[in-house]
This record gives C-alpha cells, structure tokens and sequence, in this order.
C-alpha cells in the first residue's frame, strides 16, 4: 500500500539540501544585494540629513545675514539721518552768515549812497543858492535899481532855510 501521510514521506537528504541551498542564496543575496542595498540607502539618508542640516545653516547663515543687513541699513539710515541734520544746521547757519554779510554790505552800500545823496544834495543846494541869488539879484536891479547883494543873499537864504525845512 502506498504511504500517504507527508511525514513519512520526508527525506533528511532533501531537507538537508535545501537547506545548504537556502543558506547558499541568503548569504549570497545578502553579499551580492542586500548589503550593497542597505550601504546605498544610509547613504542616501546620510545625504539627506547633511542636506538637511546645510539647509538648516543656511537658513541660519540668511536669518543672521538679514539681520545683519537691516542693523546695517538700520546704522546707514541714522547715519544720513545725522549728517542730513548737520549739513541742514550748517546750511541754516550759512545763510544766516550770508544774510547778515548781505545786510551788513547792504548797510554800508546804504550809508555811501546817503552820504553821496546828502553831498550831492548839498552841492546842488549851494549851486541853487547861488543861481537864486543872480536871479533875484538881477530882477531886484531890474526893478528897484541897485539893490545891496547882502539883503538878497539873506532873503534868499531865508527863503531856502524855509523851503527845506518844509521839504524835510
């Protein structure tokens, strides 16, 4: 009779042998694939956690960048600020100086031209003067005869006086 049950039909040999041979294809997957497999993947993982912590600095490396920028844009624009104040406190004073230079200048220019004025005004009032006299003098002679040229010269110098007393 044929002997079904499985047990018996087990042979050491062929259990032994694949065995050897399951042995044999684990270590030399494990040598020829999954070694190799397991070194590329911690690699790449390597590689992305060196990735990650260059990014990481990097962004470090920008943060600190940025502030270091917006400190030195924050000390430029104080500093225009500063020298923007200065040249506004130098350009008030100068032309403070300027005026008061211009107004001095002016001043004097003022002065020489009332003093040239009143000289002028002085000169023309004696050559006045003198032409009153001749021609009152000459219309007195022309209609009183001889006239005395001291009383002529004292009623136009009377008359003067009056007459730059109301121009004045």
């Amino acid at each position: 009779m044929i002997n079904l049950n499985p047990l018996t039909q087990i042979d050491p040999i062929i259990i032994v042998a694949t065995i050897v041979i399951f042995l044999a294809t684990y270590f030399a997957l494990r040598r020829l694939f999954i070694f190799p497999y397991l070194a590329v993947m911690e690699e790449r993982e390597r590689l992305f956690e060196d990735a990650d912590e260059r990014r990481y600095s990097a962004g470090e490396i920008e943060r600190s960048a940025r502030q270091d920028a917006q400190h030195a844009l924050d000390e430029a624009a104080r500093a225009a600020e500063e020298l923007n104040a200065a040249s506004r406190v130098r350009c008030d004073s100068y032309q403070r100086q300027c005026l008061s230079e211009a107004t001095a200048q002016a001043s004097k220019i003022l002065e020489a031209g009332r003093i040239e004025i009143a000289a002028a005004r002085a000169k023309e009032s004696d050559g006045l003067r003198d032409q009153v006299q001749d021609c009152v003098g000459v219309a007195c002679s022309r209609l009183l005869g001889d006239v005395d040229s001291d009383a002529v010269g004292s009623a136009v110098e009377r008359a003067m006086a009056r007459r730059m007393g109301e121009v004045k």
